[in-house]
């Protein structure tokens, strides 16, 4: 190989490599993140009344989906908050759904939840 065919490949290279950074450090959350959570939200949304339809309706059903809602549009926030927060917003939301009746209480109880998981500080800060 020459000299010149060299140094060429290496310019191009990082050239290529150098605008492969700029796009994955700036531009991924307006070409992959931001698409995915829509894309995500609205299966969600239109799947909310086949997967919990054994749940009795209610207005405590409608707003759980609301809060369903809020939490997912929001789990951006949630990068930084501790693991735990969300393990027990889990299995407190699968204790509200194992049986097909939802109260106020739980209801109160998984609000309770998810506002501490967004409004919590990150760990790192």
């Amino acid at each position: 190989m020459k000299k010149g065919c060299f140094i060429k490949t290496v310019i191009i290279g990082t050239v290529l490599i150098a605008a492969l950074a700029y796009i994955i450090e700036n531009k991924l959350d307006d070409w992959v993140i931001s698409p995915g959570k829509k894309f995500v939200l609205n299966e969600i949304i239109q799947n909310w009344d086949d997967e919990l339809k054994y749940v009795s309706a209610s207005p405590q059903k409608d707003s759980l989906k609301g809060l369903m809602n809020y939490y997912v549009e929001n789990i951006e926030l949630l990068d930084d908050v501790a693991n735990e927060d969300e393990k027990s917003f889990t299995t407190e939301l699968n204790s509200v759904l194992e049986d097909s009746i939802i109260t106020k209480d739980e209801l109160t109880k998984l609000t309770l939840l998810v506002k501490k998981e967004i409004n919590e500080k990150p760990k790192s800060n």
